[in-house]
């Protein structure tokens, strides 16, 4: 390989001699590599392959995009160079984590971040931060991401939410990650971390985190952490503005160290709930019952772009059909939890809701949490 115009790759031919990742052409698709590189010859796929070789990654490159299907569902981290991100957006692939824009030229990068649900590195200076990435996803599993939103007030979005983290705290695990993560978004919520009990346990709120940028370690020594659940609250002081980087940085972290991630995305539409809906790979809206609830719903998936909402029905037997909200809404049900009106009354003891609820509402989350869990969020 020639890298006399590309100063940051030269360092890494030896390695790349050896390891250089397989390209893929019209006649075969390998599945399940820690890495799918989607680019074409040049600078930007000489850095790529460069700082994938140096941490001996199992990968793949795709150069015809006819071929990009089926990588892109399998791998476990994207890299898409600047010359195939129009092309690679023109293909409308399903959502999905981890994929990364990689270019000199962030301002056109950027132009393509949104259609691709991507993160972008500039390059060279984001050359540290490629690296990171790539150390950090070696060998590791990424916890799937779920974010819940409430398709009106009162519906019990955060309660759902802090419920999904304590029962997925509580999950037996083997040898990966383990617990889960309860991220608060809404900055008018009243803080998650009174849901769950962790208002007294010390660790950092966002007022400390809201400066992080970039790729970040293990958060759990940081965070407080109650029955398996690491959370992310706000602070009972003023109102923090959080920013897009930082949430996707922290979301980032605790991927690499959780079993899932939860975010209580709240139903505003300021830059961080639109960050923590991209960035999840399920969004979970509760619908209150009736009419006026489903009408609502409608109303909050439209106004935030919800384009693969999955709604969570309220109420028992006596609401409307499940078939009936759904084509109300234009999205289809995931499942229906029981009325739980000891919740509000367990919140007020301090006892959280998997704690607090009667046996048929914990059986419910129990059995989502299983079905998110299990079948990926993460990759959406």
């Amino acid at each position: 390989m020639d890298n006399g115009g590309c100063p940051q790759a030269r360092e890494f031919d030896d390695a790349i001699s050896t390891a250089l990742p397989k390209v893929t052409g019209v006649e075969e698709s390998v599945r399940g590599r820690d890495v799918l590189v989607v680019a074409g010859a040049g600078e930007t796929q000489d850095v790529i392959l460069s700082a994938v070789a140096a941490h001996e990654l199992d990968a793949e490159v795709v150069t015809d995009l006819e071929q990009v299907a089926g990588p892109w569902r399998s791998a476990g981290t994207v890299l898409v160079a600047d010359d195939q991100a129009e092309r690679l957006a023109a293909r409308a692939l399903p959502h999905r984590q981890d994929v990364f824009l990689v270019g000199p030229d962030p301002g056109e990068l950027s132009i393509w971040s949104a259609p691709l649900s991507a993160r972008v590195i500039p390059l060279p200076d984001g050359g540290a931060w490629l690296a990171s990435i790539l150390a950090d996803g070696s060998g590791r599993a990424r916890a799937p991401v779920v974010a819940v939103v409430g398709g009106s007030g009162g519906v019990g979005a955060s309660t759902l939410a802090a419920a999904i983290a304590q029962l997925a705290g509580e999950r037996p695990v083997g040898d990966g990650p383990h617990g889960a993560a309860l991220v608060d978004v809404d900055c008018l919520g009243g803080g998650s971390d009174l849901l769950v009990g962790a208002e007294r346990a010390g660790g950092w709120r966002w007022p400390r985190l809201n400066g992080a940028e970039g790729h970040l370690g293990d958060l759990r020594p940081y965070l407080p952490v109650v029955d398996g659940v690491s959370v992310v609250a706000m602070s009972r002081g003023p109102t923090v503005d959080l920013a897009r980087e930082p949430l996707a940085a922290i979301v980032g972290a605790l991927r690499a160290w959780h079993a899932l991630v939860v975010i209580d995305a709240g139903r505003s539409l300021a830059p961080a709930t639109r960050e923590a809906l991209r960035l999840a790979g399920r969004q979970l809206v509760v619908v209150g019952g009736g009419v006026r609830g489903a009408a609502a719903a409608r109303q909050t998936v439209a106004a935030l772009g919800l384009d693969r909402a999955e709604l969570v029905l309220r109420g028992g037997r006596g609401g409307l059909p499940a078939g009936v909200v759904a084509e109300a809404v234009g999205r289809p049900v995931v499942t229906r939890l029981p009325d739980e009106r000891g919740l509000v009354a367990a919140a007020e003891r301090g006892e959280p809701p998997a704690r607090g609820a009667r046996r048929q509402y914990r059986r419910a989350v129990a059995a989502l949490v299983d079905q998110l869990v299990g079948a990926g969020a993460g990759h959406g």
